[in-house]
């Protein structure tokens, strides 16, 4: 009798070893073919990630690069105007400004930041943060890439905001100096940031040439950028566009009292 329930434990033991091991290696066999299933899903799932990251990275640091651009585009400007600004400070003749009456002094600018710009290419507009209050006024120049390039004046005021009229607006009329091809003349603004002169056959002008508005103070508007020239008839026409992007303006400064230099 005990050696028949000892026979039977024995059998149940065997049994209870027999399962689990079969258990184990069926939870292995089990879990290697979920594994070997879902491998590709779990591979699309990371290349999928790995995508969304990138992309949510590019849109992310889009807006801070774009910035980065706009401040090295504005900044090359500045020095290509800085630099034409004093070549043609060299050839000016002090003592012929000195006979004109033309004395020292400060330059005094209305800081301001552009809040509105014009829907149309044609108008060429833009609206700023400053009026009255700041001692705006109408036909004021406004200067940008730190006081290096005028890209229009004040057309209207009102307390707290003002209007820019570029140069490039149309009709908008311009007194400009050739100082290369000693050439003074009016530049029409053709509208959608191009500007035109009207300049004698006779007379050489080469593509490059840096353009100047005339006043108590000169300031660079541009560089010629193309020449038209007509077999028949006594002039040529010149054409520049403004040496910055308009839509990367962010600030401008409003020359309030010009210099006598």
């Amino acid at each position: 009798m005990k050696a028949r329930l000892w026979y039977k434990r024995k059998i149940l033991i065997i049994l209870f070893v027999f399962l689990m091991g079969f258990a184990v290696y069926t939870r292995t066999t089990i879990h290697a073919w979920l594994l070997d299933g879902f491998r590709p899903v779990m591979s699309s799932f990371t290349k999928a990630g790995y995508a969304v990251s990138n992309i949510l990275d590019v849109f992310l640091h889009s807006s801070r690069r774009a910035e980065e651009i706009r401040q090295l585009r504005m900044k090359n400007r500045m020095l290509e105007a800085e630099r034409a600004l004093g070549e043609h400070i060299k050839r000016e003749n002090e003592e012929l400004r000195a006979m004109m009456g033309r004395e020292n002094d400060e330059t005094q600018f209305v800081y301001a930041r552009v809040v509105g710009h014009s829907s149309s290419r044609v108008d060429d507009f833009l609206v700023v943060d400053v009026g009255e209050r700041e001692g705006v006024k109408e036909d004021m120049p406004v200067l940008v890439a730190e006081g290096t390039i005028q890209i229009g004046t004040i057309a209207k005021v009102a307390s707290r905001t003002s209007i820019i009229r570029l140069v490039s607006h149309g009709g908008e009329k311009t007194s400009i100096l050739l100082p290369e091809s000693t050439i003074s003349s009016v530049a029409t603004g053709q509208g959608g940031g191009v500007i035109e002169i009207q300049v004698p056959a006779s007379i050489p002008v080469r593509e490059g040439e840096p353009v100047f508005s005339v006043g108590l103070a000169d300031y660079l508007l541009g560089y010629v950028e193309q020449i038209e020239k007509s077999d028949a008839g006594p002039f040529q026409i010149a054409r520049f566009t403004h040496p910055v992007t308009i839509t990367d303006v962010r600030r401008v400064y409003i020359v309030v009292s010009e210099s006598h230099e």
